[in-house]
Order: C-alpha cells, then sequence, then structure tokens
C-alpha cells in the first residue's frame, strides 16, 4: 500500500518506479496485486499525453493511507 501511496505522485508507473529505485514490472504488479484484493482499479493509467490520476477508489485508499500514516507518525 505505501508503494501505490508514493507512486500516486508520479505522472505514470514507469516514472514513480525510476523515482523510488523499482523495476518498473515489480510495481506495477504490486499495484496490479492490491487492485484484484480491494476489488478495482486505483489508478487510470498514464497514456501519451496524460498523466495517470487516481480513480474514486484510489482517491478513498490513498485518503485512509494518509490518515493511518498521520495518527502512527509522532
Amino acid at each position: 500500500m505505501s508503494r501505490f501511496a508514493a507512486a500516486s505522485a508520479y505522472p505514470s508507473l514507469g516514472a514513480a518506479a525510476s523515482g523510488l529505485g523499482l523495476n518498473t514490472f515489480t510495481l506495477v504488479a504490486q499495484i496490479n496485486r492490491v487492485e484484484r484484493e480491494l476489488g478495482g482499479p486505483l489508478l487510470v493509467r498514464a497514456e501519451r499525453g496524460r498523466p495517470m490520476t487516481l480513480t474514486p477508489l484510489g482517491k478513498k485508499v490513498l485518503k485512509a493511507i494518509r490518515k493511518m500514516q498521520d495518527n502512527t507518525m509522532p
């Protein structure tokens, strides 16, 4: 989940993987697995000239992750 949260700040999963020091395939596979577990897409993947965006489910999940992170930080 934390990789999804970090990746959501980038314009594409390729850029996210590069910025996070991960293999693109690994990041995509992890996000695909989370999407399957949650029952829907979290991201609208980037296409030529258009950055990736969060789906409504992705926005809810990201909000929950950030709330959880805020509650665990001193």
